[in-house]
């Protein structure tokens, strides 16, 4: 069931919200067949702990799992890294700890973080008390946003965590902000048979005070268990701490649980999703698992400049065949694994650069009006993409018959030059001319230049483009590397 609530306090007292912590938060759920607790941690990690080295910031994480009388059960370390342009004080990455279930009993879960940089050690502990018996309803998970995925859709969005078909972001030490005032919560209940299960809401401030409470709300918990959730909007809270509570009745028996969360300012919080943005965008499964299926149809269609036409006939089948969203998805994660030509950092440089160059041949050659096509398409854009910016170029404007023409010329790993003529007179220029084998041009391309401007190119490449007099239009087979 889900409950929709505008509140709107004015200037609450509160405390203001501290800065992100190194933290950990076990949540606790029950499984029936093996009467057994499984826990699901979260850690938050601040980028700010972090000294960069170069263009990255790195950290050694060390999970330590001791029972009540302190003896060591387990641990573990690992990696992890993301871009130095993601260490910003307000910005944090959250990892999910997973653990066996565990028997009745106390265990204590420490974490180290370590930093690659400077060797400082930052740690963080938190208590687990695994149910005894089968409990009324599971611990309280906060999120910043909820989903229930469809039926097929394993692919988990940017920053997103997953329990059953339930998809949601969030943290220890969870906040909201005027970018993201939802606040979402979930809960299991559990039950032999067939019940109802009663909930009340309240949000409470930092000194216990009620601020609102929803009336109850009653379900229908199926024999097994069921999940108890919903979103409400927390739009006109002040900055500061607060305390959402949920109470839960099932055949008579009423249990309490609650979370803590933060309403923080809009500047920390646009900074915060900038930092979070940049740390994300190098990882292939973050940036296309965050996309519908539109901008997943948008990001595959300048595939056309790098990959065969058997690749994309996969991705654009059609009828019965026609991709799901999370085969689409799969595909472009696939696709750019393998040219991941630096296995050595959790950033696909390659998938990044190609996007980023599509990006800005779009704003620099898009074409307006009838028939426009986006830069990526023109001719200018395609080679763009595929070699960067030139090395150098020559422009000329319109003068005469001579249309506005332009070269570039590369002098990385072999010598190639591109000629480029605006002849609609709008800006949409044509390849007339180039050595690249892949890059043909236009058949007669010096009478529609002029001989007297091909005489101006060739003074600029040095080459000749003229097999015999100057007012021949037969086109010496004379290279650049030939004429350099």
């Amino acid at each position: 069931m889900l409950h929709g609530l505008l509140l709107s306090f004015g200037a609450l007292s509160a405390v203001a919200p501290v800065p992100p912590r190194l933290a950990v938060r076990a949540i606790r759920y029950y499984v029936p067949s093996v009467k057994q607790t499984q826990v699901i941690g979260y850690l938050q990690v601040p980028y700010a702990l972090m000294e960069s080295a170069g263009n990255r910031i790195a950290w050694e994480t060390t999970l330590v799992i001791k029972d009540g009388a302190g003896t060591l059960l387990g641990s573990q370390s690992w990696w992890s890294g993301r871009p130095a342009s993601a260490r910003a004080p307000e910005a944090m990455g959250v990892e999910p700890l997973r653990f066996p279930p565990m028997a009745p009993g106390t265990y204590l879960i420490q974490v180290s973080v370590k930093d690659s940089a400077s060797g400082k050690v930052a740690t963080t502990e938190t208590t687990v008390e695994a149910f005894a018996a089968a409990p009324v309803i599971s611990d309280l998970l906060l999120a910043n946003t909820m989903r229930k995925a469809a039926p097929g859709d394993s692919v988990l969005g940017l920053g997103e965590f997953s329990r059953g078909d339930f998809r949601f972001v969030t943290a220890p030490d969870l906040k909201l902000d005027a970018v993201n005032p939802l606040l979402s919560y979930l809960l299991e209940a559990y039950s032999d048979a067939q019940t109802e299960a009663f909930t009340v809401i309240e949000v409470r401030d930092a000194g216990g005070k009620s601020i609102y409470k929803l009336p109850t709300n009653r379900q229908t918990i199926p024999a097994g268990g069921g999940v108890i959730g919903g979103k409400l909007p927390l739009e006109g809270l002040s900055e500061g701490n607060y305390q959402f509570v949920v109470a839960v009745t099932v055949a008579g028996k009423t249990v309490e649980r609650s979370g803590d969360f933060a309403v923080g300012g809009i500047e920390a919080a646009l900074a915060r999703d900038l930092a979070s943005q940049s740390a994300a965008k190098g990882i292939d499964e973050a940036f296309f698992g965050s996309k519908t299926e539109e901008e997943l149809d948008q990001a595959a269609a300048p595939l056309a400049l790098v990959a065969t036409s058997r690749q994309l006939a996969v991705y654009k089948k059609a009828g019965a065949e026609k991709l799901s969203i999370t085969a689409k998805r799969a595909f472009l994660v696939n696709f750019w694994a393998g040219r991941d030509q630096n296995k050595a950092t959790p950033e696909n440089e390659n998938r990044i650069a190609f996007y980023d160059a599509i990006d800005y041949v779009d704003k620099a050659f898009g074409e307006a009006g009838r028939g426009a096509r986006p830069g990526w398409k023109t001719d200018r854009g395609r080679i763009w993409t595929r070699n960067g910016a030139p090395d150098d170029n020559f422009k000329r404007q319109q003068e005469g018959r001579a249309p506005s023409y332009e070269v570039w010329r590369y002098s990385r790993d072999r010598l190639r030059y591109y000629i480029f003529a605006d002849r609609t007179g709008i800006g949409q220029y044509v390849l007339m001319k180039s050595n690249d084998l892949k890059e043909p041009g236009l058949a007669g391309w010096i009478d529609i230049l002029t001989p007297e401007a091909v005489r101006d190119l060739g003074q600029y490449l040095g080459v000749n483009f003229f097999e015999t007099s100057p007012g021949s239009t037969t086109i010496s087979p004379m290279s650049l590397e030939q004429n350099k």
